[in-house]
């Protein structure tokens, strides 16, 4: 009888041995993330954003002959930033864009890699970030005020490519930003 429980408790102790195998890591998650003291959270889903603005002639920008003028935009692309479980003490709020500066334009959001030699980025344009109703929202500037009411608000924007000189060359178009929400 004792063999029998030591059979048992030896087929136990390989059981559990052999199941912790099964439970071994094969990968990592980190969790990030921060507690403030705002009246809104950011939606998760708004927090690292990516926008496309398409693949773009560069005709788009007007002109004759290859050139562009200065100033002229592409077709928009609308993003938005959502406001998740405001409260009562939430009654409006404005977002600056920062980033690195276009050198010919400093209101507007600079080309990655743009102007270097050899990198082949497009170049001669920028990035151009606005309202809803396209309203330009210069780069470091706190947009208008977006009202807000109690629970979720979708605070709505717009991104466009915009020529900053009248040699317009192709090549990859990416940007990066930062925005930050600033509560009334």
């Amino acid at each position: 009888m004792q063999k029998t429980v030591f059979v048992k408790f030896a087929a136990l102790a390989v059981a559990g041995a052999l199941s912790q195998a099964a439970f071994a890591a094969d990968g990592t998650i980190n969790f990030t993330g921060e507690i403030v003291d705002a009246p809104c959270s950011i939606s998760p889903n708004s927090q690292n954003l990516t926008v496309p603005l398409g693949k773009v002639t560069r005709n788009a920008f007007g002109g004759t002959a290859g050139t562009a003028v200065i100033g002229t935009k592409a077709t928009p692309a609308r993003f938005t930033i959502d406001l998740l479980g405001c409260g009562a003490t939430a009654k409006g709020a404005t977002v600056t864009f920062s980033g690195t500066a276009d050198l010919d334009n400093a209101t507007t959001l600079r080309l990655a890699n743009a102007g270097q030699v050899g990198v082949g980025s497009a170049s001669g344009v920028a990035i151009e970030l606005g309202d809803s109703a396209g309203t330009k929202i210069a780069l470091g500037s706190p947009s208008a005020d977006y009202v807000l009411g109690l629970g979720d608000n979708s605070l709505k924007f717009q991104a466009a490519y915009v020529a900053t000189k009248t040699a317009v060359t192709v090549g990859p178009a990416n940007a990066v930003a930062q925005f930050t929400v600033a509560y009334k």
